[in-house]
């Protein structure tokens, strides 16, 4: 029954947005966004479907649904070889345009191949090699420049507050090698910089994986091998599962956290409540709605011969017209009910 409220939540906020993207731009957009697409045939192949991907599944199934499009959906389990299976399956079963998570966003080119003539649209993970990305190959996701630079902003503005201009932290880190790993975790610790607080990690950051057990595994692990928790002052997390993971253990191991600050990347429901609730400080809000509003619109435009981005507010890249960008935002205590 929760399913199917959440799912019919999720269609009312398609509508939402797509009478939203008129506002932004004009009627005709407004129009071409409620435009059904009856004879387009989508694929979406996820690398796996953790707490913010899962929100981004259900969300590509209520756009394409919106639009009526028919849609099969494909989770490949982390296994990139699996997707590359996946890919030519579906390019073979004459699907218009495939939607692709990548599990490994440096082989990219592996998915094209595969594809053949297939158009794609990269979805929330950009290719490391952007070289792979042309009229028929483009992505729609969020500016990971943003991610961690807003993060390490909202931290670095409440340190301020705080009057601090150094701090021990702890870093908790999504997979390894992703760029939008590499990204998050560089940017926050460069803001900082930039701001003028020396940031000292209190522990070597350890990979979980985007993943909310994994996370709360690692912090106790920490923990018994002597981490001090008297000693930091925040807990850096590359998204929120991880976030309230760590702070999920810190709590069964008797640990007072509330002089420490916590901030996540995505924006997920429970980021959300704990941002509401003062468990933690601040989150970066990632679209799932929009990315897969503007991801469908996108790979029915690509399958049909319609400009890329007629039908969506969204803008392409200044640099690549085959980007276009869905922007993060900023939620602290102060606008997150508008978010919720």
């Amino acid at each position: 029954m929760k399913m199917k409220k959440f799912f019919a939540l999720l269609m009312a906020g398609i509508m939402t947005a797509g009478m939203l993207a008129g506002c932004g731009g004009s009627e005709d957009q407004a129009a071409q966004a409620s435009d059904p697409a009856p004879d387009t045939k989508l694929s979406f192949i996820v690398s796996y479907k953790d707490e913010y991907l899962g929100m981004l599944d259900m969300a590509v199934k209520a756009a394409a649904e919106s639009k009526g499009c028919e849609l099969t959906s494909t989770d490949c389990a982390d296994d990139m070889d699996k997707q590359l299976q996946y890919v030519r399956a579906a390019a073979s079963n004459g699907t218009d345009a495939i939607l692709v998570v990548l599990a490994d966003d440096m082989r990219a080119d592996e998915v094209v191949e595969a594809a053949g003539d297939t158009k794609i649209v990269f979805i929330n993970r950009i290719p490391q090699d952007e070289s792979v990305l042309d009229e028929n190959h483009i992505y729609v996701g969020s500016d990971e420049s943003c991610s961690g630079t807003y993060q390490g902003e909202m931290l670095a503005e409440e340190l301020k507050k705080q009057g601090k201009d150094s701090i021990n932290y702890v870093l908790i880190e999504g997979t390894a090698g992703l760029i939008h790993t590499i990204q998050r975790s560089e940017d926050v610790l460069k803001v900082l910089d930039e701001e003028g607080i020396t940031a000292t990690a209190a522990a070597e950051p350890v990979d979980c994986g985007y993943d909310r057990i994994t996370a709360m595994d690692q912090m106790t692990v920490m923990l018994a091998e002597g981490l001090d928790m008297s000693k930091v002052d925040c807990v850096i997390a590359n998204n929120d599962a991880m976030a309230l993971g760590a702070l999920e253990s810190l709590r069964q191991n008797g640990i007072d956290t509330s002089d420490i600050l916590v901030v996540g990347i995505d924006g997920t429901n429970a980021g959300l409540t704990a941002v509401s609730d003062g468990t933690m400080l601040a989150t970066v809000y990632q679209n799932a709605t929009g990315q897969a509003i503007a991801g469908v619109q996108a790979a029915v435009n690509l399958a049909t011969g319609a400009e890329l981005t007629e039908g969506m507010s969204y803008e392409t890249d200044e640099e690549n017209s085959n980007i276009i960008w869905v922007p993060f935002e900023k939620i602290t205590a102060d606008n997150v009910a508008e978010y919720l």
